[in-house]
């Protein structure tokens, strides 16, 4: 988050670049980022004569270039934005790709805009989009880093994305109940234009109420496949084969491949295993999300679903899901009958727990 905070801060201080780069998977920011940049460049409705958009894999490089060093109408500045900036790829991936994979010598349509660089136009400010993945090998990325600000918009950290839920709900008159900002993520994912549209659905849900409550979580956003495996190990400790099974068909009708689905089961079960002995060697509940590489939300269904479970039953556990597996794939056992027979036996073993 302090690449965008950095950026807003000098755009508030007018410092501005004739030259930017935006690359990364946080879409949102990038987008939200051309936003802030246009509307500091050309304030007051000044856009509609000197805002283009263009597509740099249908735009020539020439024509791009005699925009750039075309005066701006009725002074001012002028804004082009380049999406699907070819220029920054690597060799194996980039549209017109020619030479080996590793070349990286600038030719052509670089050669151009390398030279364009060297003297950019004052009065034109150029915002290059260039999609989730640059080769930063490429002179025309040290360039524009030299001459211009290349940003890269990684993923937001969980209490960055936290915060940022919170903020959202405030903005709408609402609030966040404790955990709920972990509960939308964990459904939602970790990019913040799926979180935007999660959360706009949440504030449009409770209506008049004030605060968001995981309850209306679980009614307004899909689980995605990891929650329903949660459920399943849920329904599985609380010696609930019904419900467990509910789960799994659930992942079916998802469609999501038997394969897939004791993939997920398994490494569930070696995660609980994990949380199990970590906690036993003296870490804290609080600590586990570290210690597994997980998320918080998730540590804490570990910690939660470890008490239902000993050490055998989960080594156990693990072992019948590989098994099954192997049955499935050479297609000596039907993934359902299958499935259920196994849940069966880890439900009906009701005093092995301890």
């Amino acid at each position: 988050m302090q690449y965008f905070i950095n950026l807003v801060k000098d755009l508030k201080e007018g410092r501005f670049y004739p030259i930017y780069l935006l690359y990364g998977p946080e879409s949102y920011l990038r987008r939200e980022a051309v936003r802030r940049i246009k509307e500091c460049l050309l304030p007051g409705g000044a856009d509609e004569f000197n805002f283009i958009t263009i597509d740099g894999e249908e735009k020539d490089t020439s024509e791009l270039l005699s925009l750039a060093v075309m005066s701006p109408l009725f002074a001012g500045k002028r804004l082009l934005v380049v999406k699907n900036a070819r220029y920054f790829y690597s060799k194996k991936s980039s549209p017109d790709s020619s030479g080996e994979e590793g070349d990286n010598t600038p030719k052509g349509d670089e050669l151009k805009l390398i030279k364009y660089l060297s003297g950019p136009s004052p009065d034109t400010c150029i915002i290059f989009d260039a999609g989730e993945a640059v080769d930063r090998r490429k002179k025309i990325f040290r360039e524009i880093s030299r001459v211009g600000k290349a940003i890269e918009f990684s993923l937001l950290k969980n209490e960055d994305l936290s915060a940022w839920l919170d903020k959202q709900a405030r903005r709408a008159g609402k609030s966040l109940a404790p955990g709920t900002a972990a509960g939308i993520i964990a459904r939602a994912g970790n990019t913040l234009q799926s979180l935007s549209m999660e959360i706009n659905k949440l504030i449009c849900y409770i209506g008049e109420n004030k605060v968001i409550t995981e309850r209306d979580v679980e009614a307004v956003t899909p689980p995605n496949p990891e929650e329903d495996i949660f459920a399943v190990v849920d329904a599985i400790g609380e010696r609930n084969a019904a419900r467990a099974m509910s789960g799994i068909n659930r992942l079916v009708l998802q469609k999501q491949p038997p394969p897939v689905i004791l993939g997920m089961v398994a490494r569930q079960i070696r995660l609980i295993l994990r949380a199990g002995e970590a906690l036993k060697s003296g870490k804290t509940a609080a600590e586990l999300g570290t210690v597994l590489g997980i998320h918080p939300y998730v540590a804490r269904k570990m910690a939660s679903q470890q008490k239902n479970f000993n050490r055998r039953q989960l080594v156990g556990a693990v072992i019948e899901l590989h098994r099954l597996d192997r049955l499935v794939k050479s297609g000596r056992r039907d993934f359902l009958p299958g499935m259920e027979a196994l849940i069966l036996g880890m439900c009906i073993k009701k005093n092995d727990v301890g």
